[in-house]
């Protein structure tokens, strides 16, 4: 008999503060040239992932705030990198102006891979923190150029939001619950292929190989290198994926990757195609490995 596994399968169903109804609507996957329609509408966020000197000297998207990857995250006693405690978070997003219920669009700069992991990741944290009125700008910055929306060098003045965190743990899944019940759900390792077939592995984790009997979608598999070097993502068409592992969107999916935000690419990718029913790991293989849980290698 299967363990129960508690899973949202339709956020939209969940209780929201009547203010939190009137913002506007934001698709998860988010068109440049529906953002540039709308960057003057009210109870609007715009958050850029890059660092202050490219936000002020790349420009910006007009109205938008940035911040960077490492301040979400921070360093456990095992020497894995986790979300921040949902207080935490719900202040840094009160610092970029994010109020409750707000329409969020994040698009990341695309100078480094750390950029586009980071935005995704803070899709997924909102989620977690209970606020899906979010969306992924298409193609990022690159994106953006390409329909020459207009472009700010105006520094942030943001004042502060007043942003509520609403945390759904089912959203979550810990190291020793994975290790529970991972024979009875597919796991996604979202790591490069040669990770996952054990013949390399990233410095920091300390073990070659894969949990076993888990599922290969490299989040890499979506990221691309414009001409001007450049990085983006652009969705690929995941049917063969999902039809091969006999995955519909009722499956209740378990995402890893070396941490959480390898693992939040593939998680907006498959939830831009209407799959809801996701758990991250966001310690990741980096925390398995570390408690030397069993893994498949060539060596073993």
């Amino acid at each position: 008999m299967k363990p129960v596994l508690v899973i949202l399968l339709t956020l939209s169903v969940l209780a929201l503060p009547a203010r939190m109804a009137l913002a506007l609507s934001v698709p998860p996957l988010v068109e440049p040239g529906w953002l540039a329609e709308r960057l003057d509408a009210s109870r609007l966020s715009i958050i850029e992932m890059s660092n202050q000197s490219s936000f002020i000297f790349d420009g910006h998207i007009p109205g938008a705030t940035f911040t960077s990857k490492s301040v979400w995250r921070e360093q456990n006693d095992e020497g894995t990198l986790t979300r921040l405690p949902a207080e935490t978070l719900e202040t840094r997003f009160r610092q970029l102006g994010v109020n409750d219920g707000d329409g969020v669009v994040i698009y990341y700069k695309g100078n480094d891979r750390d950029e586009v992991l980071g935005a995704y990741y803070l899709f997924w944290l909102l989620h977690y923190l209970g606020h899906t009125n979010v969306g992924m700008l298409d193609g990022g910055w690159y994106g953006w150029q390409q329909i020459d929306g207009p472009i700010s060098d105006q520094g942030s003045t943001t004042e502060s939001g007043d942003f509520v965190a609403r945390p759904l743990p089912a959203l979550e899944i810990s190291t020793a619950e994975l290790e529970a019940i991972r024979d009875h759900y597919p796991v996604i390792d979202g790591r490069p292929s040669s990770h996952f077939a054990g013949e390399d592995k990233f410095p920091a984790n300390p073990r070659h190989g894969r949990i076993p009997d888990t599922i290969s979608q490299p989040w890499a598999d979506f990221l691309r290198t414009a001409e001007d070097g450049r990085i983006y993502t652009e969705r690929t068409d995941l049917a063969p994926f999902f039809v091969k592992h006999d995955i519909d969107p009722s499956t209740p999916m378990l995402i890893t990757c070396l941490g959480g935000t390898g693992a939040a690419i593939d998680y907006a990718m498959f939830y831009s195609l209407g799959y809801r029913n996701m758990r991250v790991h966001d310690a990741g293989l980096r925390e398995w490995n570390v408690r030397e849980l069993p893994l498949t290698s060539p060596n073993n």
